[in-house]
């Protein structure tokens, strides 16, 4: 029975997920998409028929292969990327130690920024550089050598797949024994100058399964580290903050459940029902795990057909560089793109809400990047905060946007994208 299910699934999916006709100027071109496949529903449908649904055996496939993708050997699953950036910030903040401040970066995403005030932390916003969507290094020295015995540690994201300097950012932090968190969330895949996989100088990373991101597991989220210590925290924060560390189903693992002694407990009270921190419920599904260990093995090609995209428009945009910044220039590591940047130079004839109009009325998709300046947003205005100058954070919420380049783009709807473009340099008489 359950194999013929399967095989109708297989079928209807198949059916389903039939790429449609283009209709250039009437089928809208999302900014992101994810790419579902037959195996993908199938493998989901198969976790629901073996009628266990919190964490079980597809959550620890996918905890294996995100282990193995990262270098990294402790990984805990979330419900989402923004609860990951929750329990990376809570645990190494009971890790490594609160002080005052967690230095971030101007342009970020909300979430990724709201943890710091969530532990009860202030952030240093520091700018980012527009050419690469790093953060601007010579300000986070001086970040750490003005508040260097009051910094917790730092977060910073590798902002639309292009990794920043992850070595000098540590060795900077590295005078306040501070730690480092690095949001992977756009940039699975990428890796460092060096050849190494991002997040390898960090103390944890955090990753988003969200349907636009590189992999999805439709709501989902992980963090990773190297530390079991650190690990062991931050599974008992994502667990309701106990002690035990038990799976679902699993039971008397340590081989001593009721011999724990605590203070003000009675004797031998049951370890599995000890709460040793203010914790949460975050955990990841069996349906979440099964789609994202169906999905996390196409990785590769799904990186590849990004990077494959990102060039064609790239060397096809090139010859309007006089007007457009296209793509990040500089890079420091290899890339793994979450969306296509385009920002729109200082001299320019026109402005970047008339570009994104243009595009947005030719059914083509746009993104700002995030929150962009996020000191500017209403809801971050009156928070409070140390800024330094956020020039580059400015630049980036006034005249930059990002188009899609992600697997699910069809040849035709690449090369209407840049007809647009080029009809719209046309009218404008450039």
């Amino acid at each position: 029975m359950k194999n013929e299910i399967l095989g109708l699934v297989r079928d209807y999916a198949s059916e389903k997920l039939k790429t449609k006709d283009f209709v250039p100027g009437k089928t809208r071109i999302p900014a992101s998409a994810p790419s579902l496949s037959s195996d993908d529903i199938e493998m989901l449908t198969e976790a629901v028929l073996g009628l266990w649904y919190t964490e079980g055996k597809y959550c620890g496939k996918f905890r294996r292969m995100l282990s193995e993708e990262t270098n990294k050997r402790f990984v805990t699953l979330c419900n989402s990327g923004s609860s990951a950036s929750l329990l990376a910030m809570k645990s190494c903040l009971e890790y490594y130690g609160s002080k005052d401040y967690v230095i971030t970066c101007g342009v970020n995403f909300p979430t990724t920024v709201a943890p710091i005030y969530q532990c009860g932390q202030i952030p240093i916003y520091i700018d980012i550089d527009p050419e690469t969507l790093a953060p601007d290094l010579e300000q986070l020295r001086e970040a750490v050598d003005t508040y260097g015995d009051k910094i917790s540690g730092a977060i910073f994201a590798h902002t639309l797949g292009f990794p920043f300097d992850e070595q000098a950012v540590y060795n900077i932090l590295a005078m306040t024994d501070g730690f480092l968190i690095s949001d992977c969330c756009d940039a699975v895949g990428a890796g460092l100058d060096s050849g190494l996989p991002i997040g390898f100088f960090s103390n944890a990373i955090t990753l988003s399964f969200f349907p636009a991101h590189h992999i999805t597991t439709g709501e989902g989220g992980a963090v990773l580290t190297e530390n079991d210590q650190l690990a062991v925290i931050i599974d008992s924060n994502a667990n309701w903050g106990r002690d035990c560390y038990c799976a679902p189903g699993q039971e008397n693992t340590c081989g001593k459940r009721f011999e724990y002694e605590w203070e003000r407990l009675p004797e031998g009270y049951d370890h599995k029902y000890t709460f040793t921190r203010l914790g949460y419920n975050l955990k990841m599904t069996e349906f979440q795990a099964a789609l994202g260990f169906s999905q996390i093995q196409r990785l590769s090609s799904f990186v590849e057909r990004r990077i494959k995209n990102y060039c064609y428009l790239s060397d096809s945009l090139w010859i309007y560089i006089d007007w457009l910044r296209v793509g990040i220039r500089k890079k420091h590591g290899y890339a793994s793109p979450f969306g296509f940047p385009i920002l729109v130079e200082d001299d320019a004839p026109f402005s970047a809400q008339e570009l994104i109009a243009y595009l947005e009325n030719h059914k083509i998709s746009t993104r700002r990047v995030f929150a962009g300046n996020i000191v500017r947003q209403p809801g971050y205005q009156k928070m409070p905060k140390i800024a330094f100058t956020l020039a580059g954070s400015d630049k980036v919420m006034n005249d930059m946007f990002w188009i899609g380049c992600h697997p699910s783009l069809m040849k035709e709807m690449m090369d209407y994208m840049v007809e647009v473009f080029d009809e719209f340099f046309k009218e404008k008489g450039l």
